[in-house]
């Protein structure tokens, strides 16, 4: 009987603290804790609106829960550069070019200062520790100091190609009230003096080809050449005591140690190595046979030979997955949240030339009733996630929906889920006495002395994860 996943299933429980409203007994979500499961098979869920914290499998129960949690994924393939995203890569370069080594950043104070953390949305769930087995071997990845520094290097659209020019009139010049186009406005009215023609009649054209915007790449690499800025890769290796995640654990857990106290106010017992591994430590993929470019890595971040953040990532099939980052939070001045963020689009643009399905970056959860959240609305194009249909909806569409109520359903046309009829579970796999075995076959020995009723389990697993993905999963209780 072929499966892929193996897990615990916890089912919906019964409501606990809210970390976005503070709230008591009011957020809920469905939970299956993992002993095993692949690349695929979670890519695939977490489509279904599922995400992981360590070997803990959770999905909002969106109708019910407080604070419902839209995934949230970018196209990192057509990315546009923001205004303030531009400003954070600057202060970043300049901060390593103008100040001396282990000085520590001063606080922006202009006003497109953003949130610490774009992956501040993991909630602390208490989980059991479990045995995994893992894989260790070498994978080789895309190299941040093989990175174009040409302009031409210029991020495509969904088509691959770059976005044609736009151009503006000097009528629209005229009506704007932004600085730079009254700038422009002011230099088309010197060429049509020129010209010795209407004004009105020019368009920005007449300043000749417009340059390219400068890719994210070309804006990053300024970074990757000062000798103060390191950016490594590692796989998430616990069992390979010469891997290099062994040697960097240490200093990682004291990062995180330091970040957990400083930023969420956590005890220093709630921040041991224990909790670490558990947390961040321990991805449940377990596909010996799949390519090892896929699983769970942390990316660590050095100034000045010292780790200051790290970003726990999930390389799927399909995506780049951003599972946690944490930072030291005496550089928060750096505003590392919205920077990682945009060195793991960068990952995925390098990781979709050696694997070209690899184009989407996953940035977690979006809650549109957190203010810390909005800003992921920033990293455009970006898609949320409907939680009936699960198909993919541009997030400039759902903002005016989620400002009318907090709980919506972005497909109109859904059809609602076809019903599901108790032959259907025949195929499911249950785990009987550390034996798989169809339900089909399980519930004809109901006279067993440790029968377990799993029809109830199983019909919220198929809605939960999809018949589809039900039929690779084998659940026990």
């Amino acid at each position: 009987m072929k499966f892929d996943t193996l897990g615990y299933w916890c089912g919906e429980d019964e409501g606990h603290h809210c970390g976005y409203c503070q709230c008591e007994d009011s957020s809920i979500s469905t939970g299956l804790y993992l002993s095993f499961t692949t690349p695929e098979r979670y890519n695939s869920l977490i489509d279904m609106g599922w995400r992981r914290s360590g070997m803990y499998l959770y999905k909002p129960t969106m109708e019910k829960t407080c604070c419902p949690q839209y995934t949230i994924k970018c196209n990192a393939l057509s990315f546009n550069l923001s205004r303030s995203q531009k400003r954070v890569i600057k202060f970043f370069v300049d901060f390593l070019e103008n100040t001396k080594p282990g000085q520590l950043p001063a606080m922006r104070r202009d006003k497109f200062s953003v949130p610490d953390s774009v992956n501040d949305d993991l909630p602390h769930h208490k989980i059991e520790s479990n045995e995994c087995i893992k894989k260790s071997s070498h994978v080789t990845l895309p190299q941040t100091s093989q990175i174009s520094k040409t302009e031409k290097d210029i991020v495509p659209n969904s088509e691959g190609q770059n976005p044609p020019e736009s151009y503006k009139t000097a009528i629209q010049l005229e009506k704007s009230k932004k600085k730079r186009d009254f700038r422009r406005l002011r230099k088309l009215k010197k060429i049509a003096e020129a010209q010795k023609v209407p004004w009105e009649k020019l368009d920005t054209r007449a300043f000749g080809v417009q340059p390219k915007p400068l890719s994210l790449s070309y804006r990053l690499s300024k970074a990757d050449i000062n000798k103060r800025f390191e950016l490594k890769l590692i796989r998430i290796d616990p069992d390979n005591a010469e891997s290099p995640f062994c040697h960097t654990f240490h200093a990682s857990h004291q990062v995180y140690k330091k970040y957990q106290m400083s930023i969420h106010g956590d005890s220093e017992s709630k921040c041991d190595e224990k909790s670490f591994r558990r947390f961040l430590c321990s991805p449940p993929f377990n596909d010996m046979n799949g390519p090892q470019e896929y699983g769970g890595f942390h990316q660590q971040y050095y100034i000045d030979n010292k780790l200051v953040a790290v970003g726990v990532l999930d390389i799927l099939p399909w995506c780049v997955s951003s599972v946690y980052f944490y930072y030291d939070p005496d550089y928060a001045a750096l505003s590392f949240g919205t920077l990682s963020a945009l060195f793991e689009i960068r990952l995925t643009q390098q990781f979709h030339d050696k694997i070209p399905r690899i184009k989407w970056y996953y940035m977690g959860f979006y809650i549109h009733t957190n203010p810390k959240m909005k800003y992921k609305s920033k990293f455009s194009p970006s898609f949320l996630l409907c939680p009936k249909s699960h198909s993919w909806h541009p997030i400039k569409q759902c903002l005016e929906e989620l400002e009318k109520q907090k709980y919506c359903i972005f497909n109109k046309n859904h059809p609602g889920s076809s019903e599901l009829k108790d032959e259907d579970l025949d195929n499911l796999k249950v785990l009987v006495d550390r034996k798989v075995c169809p339900y089909g076959v399980y519930k004809n020995l109901s006279s067993a002395d440790n029968y377990k009723d799993y029809k109830e389990c199983l019909y919220l697993l198929v809605e939960s994860v999809g018949l589809q993905n039900a039929e690779y999963i084998c659940i026990y209780c």
